[in-house]
């Protein structure tokens, strides 16, 4: 605050010395109110005359003062822990390799005492777990703004289950206080080490240190995973950017200053910084109302609330209170809760008149109903039986007949029942690795279901696809069998999907020759395998991605009905797009790989799937498919978004999460 001192009615310089105190770190460690003194920072004095008393002058605007960031000054808490001695402490910014705004260190918890110094909020029962074997890392950052601080690197040890916290002062939290951050484990389809830790900080200043604990999950002595080990720290400065200004929107190599999101800039433009609460910019967070008057927070964004019935997905709005945002009648609209499309409501009647509800891997919806024996979709995209019955699979996925859970192969496992199947039969989860089903065993040589939803092979075999279903065959016997575990791992004519490990054998097609799209026994030589009609698919050419294609409307447009695109995604590059133009009432499919193998596998990232309408509006995104590993499929057979499309041309987007993708395919078709 600026004061004006008048000293009776003669006219005196008043000194002006207040200045702001950064509000991210003015706080006390326990939200109180410091012990120490306050610290503050001389301002060259602002003369300001003042008026007499028969000549009242009113003051126009106060003096400027420049606002600077001050570090609290720490209370005295007595001696500190062990691990924060400084014989114990690893100082980052003198051991640490530098490049540029990232530091990296390697080191050990090896000799660490076992006894924890420090407590971890993020293990543990209500956060009270122990994390073991800490070694403290004392951290000055360079700049103002956030830290990206991880574990998640080849040189940490992979047995190594990692805990990793921050705080700003190396000091036992007391009650109530938190750190800055603290994390076990990152997200495992994403990680190098999915038993490693990161973690990104709220603000720090440029000059007040950070602490860095690493540390072990206590494990068991007969546990692979161990308490500690050796640990790749790395730590990398995000400095703030203003209002206006071009930021980063996957908040890898900047941030906003507070009060403001990376938004994404639309067609054409880059992201910005903006300030949050208003119009499609992130909801506040500092206890003020979350968003301006007539917006609505949803999935941490503002929106304006759309009507019933209006067109929704992405940046055009937000569905009202008691509805949402489904596919139905060709485009994803709001609908309220319990009718056609929609959520099934919590409370009895669930759906409306005419609707039942079913439960699939994307949710509770109401379906309009059908009988007992009568024909129905068995992934409930279009229709649901009645209370009391389930749709049961039919072999390769075809349509399937509404029966009695338990009773036939195919069906529904009884809930909660002791005999959840009938005699001959055993409970296992459904292809689309949501729901259980009742199948029948099948000795080697017989006929069975190559998804594996009414049948189950029998002493070592896996159901190899062939003709309209498949055959039970021996590891390495058949094209889609599961590769023998030594040399020769598949017969003559078939080679495995991956080099070690569980692959399938697959049998090589040359370019234009038929290939299997529904169960990928097959190999295409020079490309990957698209699809030509319901029935009929046939390995196509690959071609190099080509930028810029970052964005739907930017993306590469595909000639023809079917294309191959390769290439990668790493540093700033977050996704490539193709676009395709659908004829009325068609089907689309798209399909990520990262090499032959079916199921992917983390090596090769994790790459997801996004498709985007004529209007720009996401239809439906797909991130690890059942039965595909980290890799996706967008299929008629996977998502009713994908058939029946109105004409125009769409956009279809393979994107990345933290972890780069070294090398994908994405196949996308079109048919009738």
């Amino acid at each position: 605050m600026l004061g004006l001192v008048v000293a009776g009615c003669e006219q005196a310089p008043v000194a002006v010395h207040d200045a702001a105190v950064d509000p991210g770190l003015a706080d006390a460690p326990d939200g109180g109110a410091l012990d120490a003194p306050k610290a503050s920072v001389d301002v060259p004095p602002v003369t300001v005359d003042a008026p007499t008393m028969d000549a009242p002058a009113p003051v126009d605007a106060p003096p400027t003062v420049d606002v600077v960031d001050v570090p609290a000054i720490p209370e005295d808490r007595g001696p500190p822990p062990a691990a924060c001695e400084p014989a114990s402490l690893v100082d980052l910014n003198a051991m640490a390799s530098r490049d540029g705004g990232l530091v990296r260190y390697v080191g050990t918890t090896a000799v660490a005492p076992r006894a924890p110094s420090l407590r971890a909020t993020c293990v543990g029962a209500d956060g009270m777990g122990e994390a073991v074997h800490q070694v403290v890392h004392r951290y000055v950052p360079s700049v103002t703004g956030r830290l990206r601080v991880s574990l998640d690197d080849e040189s940490t040890s992979a047995t190594f289950d990692t805990v990793l916290f921050a705080q700003r002062e190396c000091f036992s939290l007391r009650a109530g206080e938190q750190p800055l951050e603290c994390n076990d484990d990152v997200e495992a389809t994403a990680a190098m080490r999915p038993s490693a830790s990161s973690l990104l900080t709220p603000r720090v200043v440029a000059g007040a240190p950070v602490y860095l604990v690493v540390a072990g999950y206590p494990r068991s002595a007969d546990d692979p995973l161990r308490p500690q080990g050796a640990y790749a720290l790395s730590v990398t400065e995000l400095p703030e950017v203003g209002l206006g200004m071009v930021c980063d929107l996957s908040g890898r190599t900047n941030t906003c200053t507070p009060g403001n999101s990376c938004v994404d800039g639309g067609t054409g433009s880059p992201p910005t910084c903006a300030t949050d609460g208003f119009p499609d910019t992130r909801c506040r967070t500092d206890g003020s109302d979350e968003c301006n008057t007539g917006l609505r927070c949803f999935m941490e964004f503002c929106r304006r609330t759309l009507a019933l019935g209006a067109v929704c997905g992405g940046a055009a709005g937000v569905c009202p209170e008691e509805s949402s945002c489904q596919w139905v009648d060709g485009a994803n609209r709001c609908v309220r809760t319990g009718a056609r499309g929609s959520d099934c409501r919590d409370d009895a009647p669930r759906c409306d008149t005419g609707l039942s509800c079913v439960h699939t891997r994307f949710g509770d919806h109401c379906r309009p109903t059908v009988a007992a024996a009568g024909r129905c979709d068995p992934w409930g995209f279009r229709d649901a039986c009645a209370t009391g019955f389930a749709c049961g699979l039919s072999p390769a996925g075809a349509l399937g007949t509404c029966v009695t859970p338990g009773t036939v192969a195919g069906a529904a496992c009884r809930p909660g029942a002791t005999a959840r199947c009938d005699a001959g039969l055993e409970c296992r989860l459904s292809p689309d690795g949501e729901n259980e089903v009742c199948v029948r065993a099948v000795a080697p040589a017989g006929r069975c279901d190559p998804l594996d939803g009414t049948t189950i092979c029998s002493m070592d075999t896996d159901c190899a696809p062939d003709g309209a279903d498949g055959v039970c065959a021996a590891p390495g016997a058949a094209p889609g069998a599961h590769c023998r575990g030594s040399a020769p791992r598949c017969d003559a004519g078939l080679t495995c999907s991956v080099n070690e490990g569980d692959g399938r054998c697959l049998r090589a097609v040359a370019t234009g020759g038929a290939c299997d799209l529904r169960y990928h026994s097959t190999r295409c030589a020079d490309g990957g395998c698209v699809a030509q009609s319901a029935t009929a698919a046939a390995c196509g050419m690959a071609v190099a991605e080509v930028e810029p294609n970052d964005g739907p409307v930017a993306g590469t447009v595909l000639a023809g009905a079917a294309g191959v695109m390769v290439g990668a995604l790493g540093g700033t590059d977050l996704r490539d797009c193709i676009r395709v133009t659908v004829p009325e009432g068609a089907s689309l499919v798209a399909e990520t790989f990262t090499g032959d193998e079916r199921v992917c596998a983390r090596s090769g990232g994790d790459p997801s799937l996004a498709v985007y309408a004529p209007s720009g509006v996401e239809i439906v995104a797909e991130d690890d498919s059942p039965r595909r590993g980290l890799c996706t499929t967008i299929a008629p057979w996977t998502h009713p978004q994908a058939t029946g499309l109105t004409a125009g041309s769409y956009a279809v987007c393979v994107g990345r999460g933290e972890s780069p993708v070294s090398r994908y395919r994405l196949m996308v078709s079109v048919y009738r």
